[in-house]
């Protein structure tokens, strides 16, 4: 599955924003400057292709260096309080009134009524204003318009373009006017005071109609977009900045000037089961993998293979997963797992990895973890190969991997320098194949960056040999003189 949650350093100051309408100041505080921003993208229904623009969302923001990301296709964490440890929510998520219900839909409005009344933002993407549409009366005051559905609903997806109407707001003040392939949304109801931040004019209609806007709820704000049919809105570099703007300000951090660039599609949310990946582990393994390098070693990239499909390093760095993810049935229960990232696995004949983004001026290593849980006797190779297929080179032979059922073998640790060929390319796909067993597996992937230093790393893994000789000498002084 693809889950996109990142954590990278923050490179911009806060500035306190204002800006002026007719009804209130939309000044929101100013978030600490070392404060990343938690967005958390809600999706798992929707009439248009979620699976497909939910994760591309998700990798857009997340090459945010302020922005921490979670896309998150189980919708019922509405109904429970995990939404109040992120500062945005971002809506790509719709229940019509004959689509499914959340667990408890009042829940989960109440909880997004007191996001909002607590100083928190939400955005509202495309089709999102019909969120909840059996309870109307209670999402419009949340959002300032809804989907109506005696209104007309929008005209062909065409070219057509977005004027900018706020030039001044910070989300909007350094986006020009743009064009975007899209539908151009007439189905807006409601006469809620809104902020107009960007419009449209509909030929069909012969009237202009907001494609962007906020409004105000409580302490929070709502942003909302009825742009984004499918890829190819997101693929607008202005909309992609309009998006990451919002999702700043909304935060409470500084906007920046310069433009967004448009990210590689992220693969889409495959269509059975999905698991949601563990934060709290994650950010726990990333400890003990950095705990374990040694002293020209640095993480920068962590991926949980069997739960996430997507991310993206704050040096810029990704990896994308294309291949099937499974929990191995039991792994939880026996054996006590220090690592229970590793109970998911991705997998496929072959699982592949791709590495995009890589600095040509750096030196890689990928470490990874498997293991043979279900006892499907599992030999694997690991390879590398150029993204135009012309260079492949092996660098894990032939592996039995660990035999957990039959010999109670914990999984296994793994690693290979990216050669620097691959690297000159940017980038490179990984290949786990299988030799032997029902389906190739991968736990997890980190990637490091490797620096060079004055001396070699011994044995020990951290201190130089000379530095342990010298160190063994002078502790002999201290003896003697001590005796």
């Amino acid at each position: 599955m693809t889950f996109k949650k990142i954590s990278t350093s923050v490179l911009l100051c806060s500035a306190v924003l204002l800006f002026v309408t007719a009804q209130s100041v939309f000044a929101p505080p100013t978030a600490g400057k070392d404060k990343k921003v938690k967005v958390l993208v809600v999706t798992g229904i929707e009439y248009h292709d979620w699976r497909a623009t939910a994760p591309q969302i998700a990798k857009q923001l997340a090459s945010c260096p302020d922005l921490e990301v979670l896309l998150e296709p189980d919708y019922n964490i509405l109904c429970s309080n995990r939404i109040f440890d992120y500062d945005v929510i971002f809506f790509n998520f719709c229940n019509l009134q004959d689509y499914e219900e959340t667990r408890n839909d009042d829940l989960a409005i109440e909880n997004v009524e007191k996001f909002l009344k607590s100083g928190k933002g939400i955005v509202i993407y495309h089709l999102a204003i019909g969120m909840f549409e059996k309870r109307t009366d209670r999402v419009l005051p949340l959002i300032g318009r809804n989907y109506d559905r005696t209104l007309p609903g929008h005209d062909p997806f065409r070219n057509f373009k977005v004027n900018i109407t706020d030039k001044e707001h910070p989300i909007t003040k350094h986006i020009p006017d743009f064009n975007i392939e899209d539908e151009l949304y007439t189905c807006m109801g409601g006469d809620l005071p809104i902020h107009v931040l960007a419009e449209a004019f509909s030929p069909e209609q012969q009237k202009k109609y907001p494609m962007a806007y906020l409004y105000k709820y409580g302490e929070g704000y709502a942003f909302t977009t009825v742009l984004g049919h499918d890829l190819r809105a997101l693929q607008s570099p202005e909309f992609a900045t309009l998006l990451r703007n919002a999702v700043l300000w909304l935060g409470k951090k500084e906007v920046p000037t310069e433009p967004m660039t448009v990210v590689p599609a992220g693969r889409p949310i495959p269509t059975g089961k999905v698991y949601p990946p563990d934060e709290a582990a994650n950010r726990e393994r990333m400890e003990q993998i950095s705990k374990s390098l040694v002293a020209n070693e640095k993480l920068l990239l962590y991926l949980d293979c069997g739960r996430e499909w997507d991310k993206t390093a704050a040096t810029g760095e990704t990896f994308s997963v294309d291949a099937d993810c499974h929990r191995f049935p039991g792994a939880q229960d026996s054996w006590v797992n220090e690592t229970p990232n590793q109970e998911h696995v991705a997998f496929g004949r072959p699982a592949v990895i791709h590495i995009d983004k890589l600095n040509p001026n750096k030196k890689y290593r990928v470490y990874f973890s498997w293991w043979d849980f279900d006892a499907g006797r599992r030999v694997q190779t690991v390879s590398l190969h150029s993204k135009d297929k012309t260079r492949r080179e092996i660098v894990v032979k032939e592996t039995q991997l660990p035999n957990f059922a039959r010999n109670e073998q914990p999984p296994e640790t793994k690693s290979f320098d990216i050669a620097s060929s691959f690297v000159k390319d940017g980038g490179c796909v990984c290949t786990i194949d299988l030799v032997q067993g029902p389906n190739a597996v991968i736990c997890e992937i980190w990637l490091v960056e490797v620096t060079d230093l004055p001396f070699e790393i011994d044995i020990y893994g951290r201190i130089p040999a000379v530095l342990k000789q010298d160190w063994t000498f002078f502790s002999s002084l201290i003896f003697i003189a001590a005796a």
